[in-house]
């Protein structure tokens, strides 16, 4: 995630703060997951704390009876020796322990600023991860892959994207079996409130650029892809909000930079107004561009 520095101090704010941040647009109700017989997911993430805008949609799957596993490359140090993982996910694992997945000369002196596509592959142990990936989606045999999006990785993190990337491939390739993925993201009023507004102020303070701005230069888009369905997961507030809880302190800090002001509300007035998720799918026939 982000530099551990980026701390504030502590905001008194009002649940009307939040409605500038809520997402005004709508979008089709997911179908899919309440249809498919094939209960079982798979959380596929460079980082632990990667699917903080898609937990809630993992709890309803979960209460429905889901198995779901993640995978990250990185995870972050435990809150009490007990991992934010153990509320949500039946199988959890970390590949390439104590490795350096990205042992690639960077290019940038801030490791979350993003790198051009063509130097993402050189970066990263791409063979040696997908290989990895490809067994474990093979044996647990999952209907559906939950990721960030593979354009602009939530914010222009290089990991975000080179793990999306990845994924979408081995789809694509065939080698792993036909799955849908879903794509965690932001609708544009999120993003340009949250992503291009909020956290541009928090990044400013401290002095340093902001990687989302960077990413729409860089990769010549206007943001990360636009949702194709949403998830009500307002019934599952309590839940997010517990296991975004569940990380450190500077953990919950960096997630507050794109759920903002989570850790001054209870969830049940705080998920009345962010009581969707949102996502673009990805299936092995068509890529919705």
């Amino acid at each position: 995630m982000l530099h551990p520095l980026l701390v504030l101090s502590k905001e008194k704010v009002k649940l009307s703060d939040l409605e500038k941040f809520a997402p005004t647009e709508i979008y089709p109700e997911d179908v899919f997951l309440d249809t498919t017989t094939n209960k079982r997911a798979m959380v596929i993430v460079a980082h632990d704390d990667d699917d903080c805008a898609m937990s809630g949609t993992l709890f309803r799957l979960k209460q429905k009876g889901w198995i779901i596993m993640q995978i990250c490359l990185q995870q972050h140090p435990s809150k009490n020796g007990k991992l934010p993982a153990r509320f949500l996910y039946h199988h959890y694992r970390k590949i390439l322990s104590n490795t350096n997945y990205r042992p690639g000369k960077d290019t940038t002196t801030l490791s979350y600023m993003p790198i051009p596509y063509e130097m993402i592959d050189r970066q990263y142990l791409t063979q040696v991860i997908g290989d990895t990936l490809i067994s474990i989606i093979n044996n647990f045999k999952p209907s559906v892959l939950f990721s960030l999006d593979d354009v602009k990785g939530g914010y222009g993190h290089p990991d975000h994207i080179f793990m999306s990337r990845l994924v979408k491939s081995l789809l694509q390739s065939g080698k792993i079996p036909p799955v849908k993925i879903y794509q965690s993201v932001f609708t544009p009023h999120m993003e340009k409130e949250i992503v291009n507004t909020w956290l541009k102020a928090r990044l400013d303070k401290w002095g340093f650029p902001h990687p989302g701005l960077e990413a729409d230069k860089l990769y010549e888009i206007t943001g990360m892809p636009e949702p194709t369905v949403q998830v009500d997961m307002e019934a599952n507030g309590s839940e997010k909000m517990r296991y975004l809880n569940a990380y450190p302190k500077d953990v919950r800090r960096t997630l507050s930079k794109f759920i903002p002001y989570f850790t001054e509300f209870k969830a049940k007035e705080y998920f009345r107004l962010f009581n969707r998720e949102f996502f673009r799918i990805v299936d092995p026939v068509k890529v919705h561009r």
